[in-house]
C-alpha cells in the first residue's frame, strides 16, 4: 500500500514538473561599492529556483551566454537586468556570470542557481554627477549624495522607493567617509545606537560609527537617501591639483590648437638651427 502511494506521488511530481517547467526569482541582492572619485562598482546576484528538467537543461545550455538580453528572454524573468538607469549613468564592463545548478531534487526536478551581474558605474559625461551628486562646499571637503532617482525600482506616489519581495540593497561607502546621514536607518544598524548623533547647527543626525556597509531590505515604501563627506589632507589636495594641471596641459597640447602651437614652435626652432648653420665658421 505504501509503495503504491509512493509511486502515485512520484508520478504526480514528475508530471507536475514537466507541465510547469519554469524559472522563478527567489531573491535579489544588489551591492554597490562607492569609490572616492564618485564612480561605483555594482554586483547584482539573482537567486533562481528552477523547475523541470527542460528548464534545468536550458539553464545549463545558456551558461555560454554572458549578456542580459539572452538571460532575460530564456528565463522569462524581467527583473534579470541592471537596476541602475542608463538615463543617469554610464554602465561599462557589464558581465553576467551564471553559477552551476545546486541543491537539486531529482525526484521533484528542481534546482537552485545564482546569476551574478557586475558592472562599473560612471558619469555620462565628465561634468555630470553619475550615481553620486558631488558638492565642494568648503576647502578640501566634498559632500557626496546618493542619487536615488538613478535606481529603477518602483516608486510610490510620494516618490518613496518600493523594493520587491526578497530584494536587498547594500551600499558600501569609502572608509574615509565622515558625517554620514540617512533618510532611513539601514536595516543592519540600530536606530537607537549611541553612534547616531544629532547636530543642532545643521539639523541633521550623523552616523559616527565604524560601519561602512549599509543594507536596506524593507518591503514598505521608504525614502532612500544617503550622504557623506570626504575631507582631503593638504598633501592630497596638492597632489590632486598638480594631477589635474598635468592632465589639462596634456589635453591642451593634444588638441588641434595645441598641435598647431607645437608645429609652429618646431618650425621656429628648425629655422634658428638652419640660420646658425649658414653662419661662416
Amino acid at each position: 500500500m505504501h509503495l503504491r502511494a509512493f509511486g502515485i506521488l512520484a508520478t504526480f511530481l514528475l508530471v507536475s514538473s514537466a507541465c510547469f517547467a519554469s524559472f522563478e526569482l527567489r531573491s535579489l541582492n544588489i551591492t554597490i561599492t562607492l569609490n572616492s572619485d564618485g564612480t561605483a562598482h555594482a554586483v547584482e546576484q539573482a537567486r533562481l529556483f528552477i523547475t523541470g528538467n527542460n528548464s534545468i537543461h536550458l539553464y545549463e545550455q545558456s551558461k555560454v551566454f554572458n549578456d542580459l538580453s539572452s538571460w532575460t528572454s530564456r528565463t522569462g524573468i524581467s527583473d534579470i537586468r541592471t537596476h541602475v538607469s542608463r538615463l543617469y549613468v554610464e554602465l561599462e564592463d557589464l558581465q553576467v556570470r551564471p553559477a552551476s545548478v545546486e541543491r537539486c531534487n531529482n525526484l521533484a526536478q528542481t534546482c537552485y542557481a545564482t546569476l551574478t551581474i557586475d558592472y562599473n558605474i560612471y558619469p555620462i559625461t565628465e561634468n555630470s554627477s553619475g550615481i553620486l551628486q558631488a558638492e565642494n562646499y568648503k576647502p578640501r571637503t566634498t559632500k557626496y549624495s546618493l542619487r536615488s532617482e538613478a535606481f529603477t525600482f518602483e516608486r510610490s506616489k510620494t516618490d518613496d522607493l518600493i523594493l520587491p519581495k526578497g530584494t536587498a540593497i547594500k551600499i558600501l561607502v569609502p572608509q574615509k567617509a565622515q558625517q554620514i546621514t540617512f533618510a532611513k536607518v539601514p536595516d543592519n544598524l540600530d536606530k537607537d545606537s549611541p553612534f547616531f548623533v544629532f547636530a543642532p547647527d545643521t539639523g541633521n543626525t550623523y552616523y559616527l560609527g565604524q560601519a561602512r556597509e549599509f543594507m536596506w531590505s524593507s518591503q514598505s515604501p521608504f525614502k532612500f537617501a544617503l550622504s557623506y563627506e570626504i575631507e582631503l589632507s593638504l598633501e592630497e589636495e596638492i597632489v590632486g591639483f598638480f594631477s589635474q594641471l598635468q592632465a589639462a596641459i596634456f589635453t591642451r597640447l593634444l588638441s588641434a590648437e595645441g598641435l598647431a602651437y607645437i608645429l609652429a614652435a618646431c618650425t621656429i626652432l628648425l629655422s634658428i638651427v638652419w640660420l646658425h648653420s649658414l653662419e661662416p665658421k
